[in-house]
């Protein structure tokens, strides 16, 4: 099993207004899932257009999603997909139509990946929220919350701790 994350207004694994998105055209059945707490809601942040997280609403929940590792495939994304959208609306609808696997990994234009996750595919019901905390944050997720509401003064501090000071501040 594999552990992925969503910020959302809704606690269950459905997609409400289904706009188009990057991997993805308008109406399709996706669900967009994250690697960690932070990447969803560096996503939330950059869909709101926000600038901190505590300008997002307060009725957001973070999910945290099990899925199945061996129904996720790999995209094969175009040569210059983070400008190419018509190829990579391409790659996913073509994924939605064929139909073989639940989740779809996709480079993220933040870095790392993201996986969509097919909502219409008869193997969802292999998808479980095991926890769903109500935003900003519960209290085993802490030190997540702390970095993330702090502003950017955490990725100083992260460069520091790990030993990467640059001598600037």
């Amino acid at each position: 099993m594999i552990a992925l994350w969503r910020l959302s207004n809704s606690q269950d694994l459905q997609p409400r207004a289904r706009p188009a998105g990057r991997w993805h055209g308008a109406g399709a059945p996706v669900v967009v899932l994250d690697a960690n707490p932070a990447a969803a809601v560096f996503a939330r942040l950059a869909l709101s257009e926000v600038g901190h997280p505590r300008a997002l609403p307060s009725h957001y929940f973070l999910l945290e999603v099990m899925a199945p590792d061996h129904a996720v495939s790999d995209a094969d994304p175009p040569l210059h997909w983070e400008t190419d959208l018509p190829g990579t609306r391409a790659v996913g609808d073509a994924w939605l139509a064929r139909g073989d696997t639940l989740l779809l990994r996709v480079p993220s234009p933040a870095g790392g990946f993201q996986y969509l996750l097919n909502a219409a595919h008869p193997q969802l019901a292999q998808c479980q929220i095991v926890s769903s905390a109500a935003y900003p944050y519960a209290p085993h997720l802490a030190g997540i919350a702390d970095a993330v509401m702090d502003g950017a003064g955490w990725l100083v501090a992260a460069g520091r701790e790990g030993g990467r000071d640059s001598g600037r501040d």
